[in-house]
């Protein structure tokens, strides 16, 4: 094989091998809410999303680890590993995902050492963002807030409407549990103070950041929130 086995300029799975998976795999569908797989369950698949978003949940009370989208796998290490499995994956809108049934694509896996290395190095920056999370779950609920509306914006759930205005299709106890399930009511204050602030909007189901800038100095925690009346 020419060059390296894996760099991060290439895509998680290149477009051959995603014509290989295509072949091994079939369709399957969920609408918001519905449950493709939960924590705890014997892992026997591994699912790639194609279209809208998952969301990664763990524990009792429930907290979301993360939002994933297009183009990621999700379940891929307990198929591997045969074991239970550790988190459960929703269905945050409409979802359309490959699903991977676990022999064939320990094969592919296999067969490919390059998809190998690059399903490792996410895994790296999937464990990386965890500590990132343990380590900012310190921070002031504000500051918090915004560095999770502002990781949300730069991903691909955030859908640009302007230059400077993007909208999450997200709920305030989605949000909530991103940040900590116990910290629902300290996520709304802080909700208010930015909707006062004219720095976000809110609507069902539904945040606009209005103001980025004002959103990173509060992230940054060279801005603080002023309290509402």
């Amino acid at each position: 094989m020419e060059g390296s086995l894996y760099e991060q300029s290439v895509p998680l799975l290149t477009d051959e091998e995603l014509a290989e998976l295509e072949e091994i795999g079939h369709t399957i569908r969920r609408s918001a809410g519905n449950a493709f797989f939960l924590e705890g369950e014997y892992g026997d698949f591994a699912l790639l999303i194609r279209k809208g978003h998952v969301k990664v949940v763990i524990g009792r009370p429930p907290r979301i680890l993360a939002i994933r989208g297009p183009g990621h796998i999700v379940g891929e290490w307990a198929s591997i590993r045969r074991e239970p499995r550790f988190v459960s994956v929703f269905a945050f809108d409409d979802v359309e995902a490959l699903y991977l049934p676990a022999a064939q694509w320990l094969q592919f896996l296999n067969e490919h050492p390059r998809a190998i290395l690059a399903q490792w190095a996410a895994e790296i920056e999937r464990t990386c963002q965890a500590y990132r999370k343990i380590v900012e779950s310190d921070l002031a609920v504000g500051q918090h807030v915004a560095k999770v509306l502002i990781e949300l914006a730069g991903s691909e759930l955030g859908e640009h409407s302007s230059e400077k205005t993007t909208v999450l299709r997200l709920s305030q106890q989605d949000l909530a549990a991103l940040i900590g399930a116990k910290k629902l009511d300290s996520v709304k204050k802080v909700i208010r103070q930015l909707k006062g602030a004219g720095t976000i909007a809110t609507g069902r189901q539904q945040i606009t950041i209005l103001d980025p800038a004002a959103l990173c100095d509060i992230a940054n925690g060279d801005q603080t929130l002023a309290p509402t009346g």
